[in-house]
């Protein structure tokens, strides 16, 4: 390959910066002829491009500083963190660390130990830690396979198969085989300490609590993390959280020679085990049911077609339970490689079920216009880019797949609050991978929609910038909201007020907010982008695994060759 290229633009200056910042090292045993030399383009340019958006690139590398050498010190998974705001030279040396260097450690940078000055860390949930393993597994496929220098492809390697022990581990921990936990803690940091765990049986061998809840805090059940507290009851918006880890993980290292074989055989051994958890028929004849450490399917673990919010009736067609448990499933399928598992994903789910008929046809119950619940949006985005990129077989249902992703989610006709209107970047991210028919292991074929691309590539322009606090928002106040107009923060977008209208009782407006004016959240792609005020001048320092995950995946997913 020669060193410029004119079917990837590739300029020195990017691989300039690169190479200042971390140093070319030998020793990487992937084919890059030098630092730099590769004859793919993502989705988002890369530094070797054109039209590359270095600003954004250095953003995200201090989101990916700013996780790594704080959120993720616990367990290598993304959890919030609190810093009180009184602590202000604490707060100033992240700001500094971030803003004004490039290393990764902090008490290297600050001399400050993050266990001493951090107030607590939060749980580990699935939901957004498994979109931080799926932004370390696509961020690290991308320095890899774009050749970047070869101690920075060493450390993101290293940070990946850290986050997948915390993977593995959030299905240890429960000492049953495929039961993963909604949540982990490790007790020797800030804010594990206090927890106070309940056994999972009672004497007489009942389960505890006697009602299942939506989550109760259990000691370690392996035997081998006594320092290791857990919540139980994974559901929906969890599990699909911790797949998204799974797929993004096994696309990227299923044929890498630096990837020991033994992360391979435990990656594909718990995503047997989870999906044969998934896939058993319980007593009551149903399946896709997410069963427990106590015996019982945790509160919001069903999947099921015919279940409609823990209740059956046949023949219901949810779609939302058939676009998630499709995708989940071809997830877990794609990773295992048993015939077995195959004849029940495309014979018994697609073919004798029709699980993709059925997200094509009833999906739409997601949009309830002003109380529409936004993670439910998440959830089935989710799962169409699990099913889009992970099903090897039956074009078909791919098809039907994003037909259920263009009009009952995306655009719907007739439909107001809606994620056409959005600009949420993951959201526009699944629909632009979807409509250029990009899937795993397989470039797009299909020229990309620009136009969605730039406005995903503006919402992430528009994100809070590291170290993202959490602040308080009023783009609207009472004398607007009584008037039922309001003048944004911004000084030039005006808003419609519609009232206290949302899900519980919400205020929102009538047009979406752009990003930079959107309230602080720890996951923006599950929050509603109609909400104008909201937040709160509190300790809180968020990892923005949204951001990571729509960043690195677009620039993961390769274009249409010329």
């Amino acid at each position: 390959m020669p060193g410029t290229s004119s079917r990837t633009g590739r300029r020195a200056g990017g691989w300039l910066l690169l190479l200042l910042l971390a140093g070319c090292s030998g020793g990487r045993s992937s084919p890059c002829p030098q630092t730099g030399e590769y004859q793919w383009r993502g989705l988002l340019a890369g530094p070797g491009e054109d039209d590359f958006d270095g600003e954004l690139a250095r953003v995200a590398r201090q989101r990916d500083r700013q996780f790594w050498a704080l959120h993720a010190l616990p367990l290598g998974l993304n959890a919030e963190l609190a810093i009180d705001r009184g602590k202000a030279e604490v707060r100033q040396a992240v700001e500094r660390f971030l803003r004004e260097q490039e290393g990764w450690d902090f008490t290297a940078a600050s001399g400050l130990d993050p266990v001493t000055v951090v107030d607590s860390w939060w749980s580990a949930v699935g939901a957004y830690a498994g979109a931080g393993i799926a932004a370390d597994a696509f961020r690290y496929g991308v320095l890899r396979d774009q050749c970047y220098p070869a101690e920075e492809v060493e450390r993101a390697r290293a940070q990946l198969l850290r986050a997948l022990d915390g993977l593995h581990l959030a299905l240890e921990v429960t000492g049953t085989p495929g039961v993963i936990a909604r949540g982990l803690l490790r007790r020797d940091y800030p804010g594990g300490g206090d927890v106070t765990t309940v056994e999972l049986f009672d004497e007489q061998g009942n389960p505890l609590p006697a009602e299942k809840d939506n989550g109760t805090w259990r000691a370690d059940q392996s035997g081998r993390h006594p320092e290791i507290v857990w919540v139980d009851s994974c559901s929906r918006d969890m599990l699909i959280g911790w797949v998204l880890g799974f797929g993004a993980a096994w696309e990227v290292i299923a044929a890498d020679a630096d990837i020991a074989d033994a992360v391979r055989q435990r990656l594909r051994a718990d995503a047997r085990a989870l999906a044969d958890n998934l896939r058993t028929v319980r007593p009551n004849g149903y399946d896709l049911e997410l069963l427990d450490a106590d015996g019982r399917t945790t509160y919001h673990g069903y999947l099921n077609e015919n279940n409609l919010d823990r209740l059956y009736i046949d023949g219901s067609r949810n779609g939302f339970h058939a676009i998630m448990a499709l995708g989940i499933m071809a997830a877990l399928a794609y990773i295992v490689d048993d015939a077995g598992l195959d004849d029940y994903l495309y014979d018994e789910l697609i073919h004798r079920r029709r699980l993709a008929v059925i997200a094509r046809e009833n999906s739409i119950v997601l949009n309830l216009d002003n109380v529409t619940n936004f993670s439910n949006y998440n959830m089935a985005f989710a799962g169409a880019w699990l099913a889009l990129r992970h099903l090897r077989r039956e074009e078909s249902a791919r098809d039907d797949v994003l037909q259920a992703l263009e009009v009952q989610l995306f655009d719907t006709p007739g439909k107001e609050f809606q994620p056409a209107q959005f600009g949420n970047a993951f959201y526009d991210l699944v629909t632009v991978a979807g409509r250029c028919r990009a899937a795993a292991g397989q470039a797009c074929t299909q020229v990309p929609d620009e136009a969605l691309l730039a406005r995903m590539r503006q919402t992430l322009q528009e994100f809070p910038r590291p170290p993202f606090w959490e602040f308080a928002r009023e783009n609207c106040d009472a004398q607007e909201i009584a008037a039922g107009s309001c003048l944004a923060e911004d000084g030039q977008t005006v808003l419609t007020v519609l009232g206290e209208v949302g899900r519980g009782g919400a205020l929102l407006v009538a047009e979406p907010l752009p990003m930079r004016l959107r309230p602080p959240s720890n996951y923006y792609w599950r929050s509603s982008p109609y909400q104008p005020n909201g937040g709160s001048d509190g300790p809180n320092l968020y990892p923005g695994p949204d951001f990571r995950l729509a960043y690195w995946a677009a620039r993961w997913i390769r274009r249409v060759e010329p």
